[in-house]
């Protein structure tokens, strides 16, 4: 039997709100930096590791990859994903994220994506309460990434 991979899935820091600007362009606040600050803390607590970054094209998404690896000290090149947008298509990212060659994946996304995509994954009902707040960390686990075929692992809010 194959060796199980592990996904940890980050949504964006809280950003600026929508307004005048294109979506794609909203940056990080203040707030949002924090929050993935706190998030890799607590990446680091769980003493976990991944072999790639694959992001968001948007900025908002690109920024929280770019403060997580800083807390991180990682040097990890982005891979960026059109994929994994708002709007994403959980099934067409779960095909491509499973014909990636690493075992363990951070994918930083966006909602409803994020929550979608998760849903899509895990193989029961996810936590009551489940949310996917700004910088809200997950982790799954499976032989591969497809409807119904990982375990729920952790997760963290700030």
């Amino acid at each position: 039997m194959s060796k199980p991979k592990r996904l940890f899935v980050l949504r964006h820091g809280h950003a600026q709100p929508f307004g005048y600007e294109c979506d794609e362009n909203r940056a990080l606040t203040e707030l949002g930096i924090a929050e993935v600050k706190a998030a890799a803390k607590a990446f680091i607590a769980q003493v976990e590791t991944f072999d790639a970054i694959i992001v968001s094209p948007y900025l908002r998404a690109q920024q929280t990859a770019k403060v997580f690896l800083e807390e991180l000290n990682s040097s990890l090149n982005i891979i960026d994903c059109p994929l994994i947008v708002p709007e994403g298509r959980k099934i067409e990212a779960a095909i491509w994220l499973d014909s990636q060659r690493y075992r363990s994946i951070l994918v930083v996304t966006h909602q409803p994506f994020a929550h979608q995509f998760l849903d899509y994954l895990v193989d029961e009902p996810l936590p009551v309460g489940f949310s996917m707040t700004t910088a809200t960390l997950v982790s799954v686990e499976g032989v591969f990434f497809a409807g119904a075929c990982c375990q729920f692992r952790w997760r963290f809010s700030p």
